[in-house]
């Protein structure tokens, strides 16, 4: 049995309305069906990024997703990689569906970041800037236009909303809609998620 140190233990108290720990292993079905794996939306399988040896790291969560699959097909994972080439592993396994399941992998990532800039420069700080929640406590007095203007909008939260029917019905595109959101709310539009009658969903 694993021990929780006192962090993770603030952590789980801290949410503890929304989240529900276990103390068990996907390799074992009695454990998967425990914690009622077939009615989960989505399984997330993290890699510890500071692994001596990211292979044998992929290797250990490919495992995983295997046996994840091999108890209910259809489940829905968000697998995360170190290394790229371990990718075309996933993509052997039987069950696995190119449309539902989801490998992120770090070093892509980087490089798709890297090579972005490149060719819009600042792209990547605006990924940060949206992916990182920062508080501007700091006095303002002393600092230029830009800097105040580039700090508030690092400061900005970000939010995941269901919009009204009003946009469906009476806003023809996304520009209009990102365009009655600042206007109207001052709200920052970044996407729209619609989903299909089939259940099929796009941006």
């Amino acid at each position: 049995k694993h021990t929780v140190d006192f962090e993770f233990q603030a952590l789980l108290k801290r949410h503890f309305t929304r989240v529900k720990y276990f103390d068990a292993t996907v390799m074992d079905p009695v454990d998967l069906e425990r914690v009622k794996i077939k009615r989960s939306a989505a399984v997330l399988i993290l890699a510890n990024k500071d692994a001596i040896d990211p292979d044998g790291e992929d290797a250990s969560n490919i495992m995983r997703v295997i046996s994840i699959k091999n108890y209910h097909s259809e489940a829905k994972i968000i697998v995360q990689l170190l290394q790229y080439h371990n990718k075309m592993h996933l993509m052997n396994i039987p069950a696995w569906n190119n449309n539902t399941d989801e490998a992120v992998c770090i070093a892509e990532l980087k490089l798709g970041l890297i090579a972005e800039s490149c060719l819009n420069p600042g792209f990547s700080t605006m990924i940060a800037n949206i992916f990182a929640m920062r508080s501007d406590t700091e006095s303002s007095r002393n600092r230029s236009i830009w800097l105040k203007e580039y700090l508030r909008g690092a400061s900005l939260e970000m939010y995941t909303e269901t919009l009204s029917t009003y946009f469906v019905h009476d806003l023809k595109n996304f520009s209009e809609a990102a365009r009655f959101c600042l206007v109207q709310l001052n709200i920052l539009l970044f996407a729209i998620e619609v989903c299909e009658e089939s259940g099929q969903r796009r941006l």
